[in-house]
């Protein structure tokens, strides 16, 4: 007899073969500004059509194209 444990499924946004899902810590590589591609941000929410991720008190959402645009990376660093 196999045991397993009940799957909950979490939304996942999904890109470039990678995965990010809420409490990942990610950067935007290609954002238009120098701070903007450093800082680190926690998202909050994901989908299928993009994420919304907070930084220092503020909260984005973002689209896939808008991800697509500025790219995105997990975060090697943690808050």
């Amino acid at each position: 007899m196999t045991v397993t444990k009940a799957r909950t499924e979490q939304p996942v946004f999904e890109i470039g073969g990678q995965q990010y899902e809420a409490g990942d810590r990610v950067r935007f590589p290609r954002a238009g500004m120098r701070r903007n591609r450093a800082r680190i941000y926690e998202i909050t929410e994901a989908g299928a059509g993009g994420i919304t991720a907070e930084a220092e008190g503020c909260r984005y959402q973002l689209s896939r194209g808008d991800i697509d645009a500025i790219g995105i990376e997990h975060a090697e660093e943690t808050r």
